[in-house]
């Protein structure tokens, strides 16, 4: 069973451009609001990691425009953990329109774990109850 979220976005006017379609720079904030519901939904949020000590930059992130979502489209993300290997982890997303199901945009971001000073976590060997839960939840 992979781990996989999906979360409604209605488009503000003020994410559109001067064309009246959703800025291309949203999307992105798009996959941190889907990446940030997955964690939660699996017991792992964000907030609580961070306080634990763990942090979880974004080191890379590609994006696929396919089609234009505009002013008051409902988009649905859908993000999906595709590896894990204790020390980094990959999401695929893939926006599309609920109405339609035509798919706006498609993209991955890559991301590790490191610790509050900036140095590298396993999550494996650091923190091992973590680990297991997330191997377990991602299947």
């Amino acid at each position: 069973m992979a781990l996989y979220t999906e979360c409604d976005h209605i488009v503000q006017y003020y994410e559109t451009d001067q064309m009246g379609v959703a800025h291309h720079s949203n999307y992105i904030r798009w996959y941190e609001e889907a990446r940030t519901q997955l964690f939660e939904e699996a017991g792992l949020g964000y907030k609580g990691l961070e306080q634990g000590g763990i942090i979880s930059p974004v080191v890379a992130l590609t994006a696929k425009y396919k089609t234009m979502a505009r002013y008051c489209d409902t988009v649905v993300i859908r993000a999906e953990i595709v590896r894990y290997t204790g020390v980094r982890f990959d999401i695929e997303y893939t926006i599309y329109d609920k109405k339609t199901q035509e798919v706006r945009c498609t993209g991955t971001s890559e991301h590790c774990f490191i610790s509050p000073e900036g140095k590298i976590l396993s999550l494996k060997k650091s923190y091992p109850e973590i680990h297991e839960a997330m191997v377990s939840k991602i299947g």
